[in-house]
């Protein structure tokens, strides 16, 4: 049987948490992180996310809610390699408000 590095992408890019049950906060992800990770996953693959209400559908920039899902997600899976992104749109794109209105 040949070895295989399973991993797991805790949100899907953009996928809105009304309509599809995916984590948002640190310690949602962590939960989520932690199942996974006890089913054989050695990788997250994490999107970071808007913590505001409301907003967890969109992409984070924020080093601050970036430190507390790593913290979570380490706490909850010592060892497991953790991939973050933000997704595949950046700041100016006209999807998303402006950085002074984020």
């Amino acid at each position: 049987m040949d070895p295989a590095i399973l991993t797991c992408a805790l949100t899907g890019v953009l996928t809105d948490p009304k309509q599809h049950p995916v984590p948002v906060t640190p310690a949602q992800m962590a939960a989520e992180a932690r199942d996974a990770f006890n089913a054989g996953a050695a990788i997250m693959h994490v999107h970071l996310r808007a913590q505001e209400p409301g907003m967890g559908h969109l992409p984070s920039w924020d080093p601050d809610v970036a430190e507390a899902i790593v913290k979570a997600i380490r706490e909850a899976c010592p060892g497991v390699i953790i991939n973050l992104t933000t997704g595949v749109i950046g700041r100016t794109s006209p999807a998303l408000p402006p950085a002074s209105a984020a």
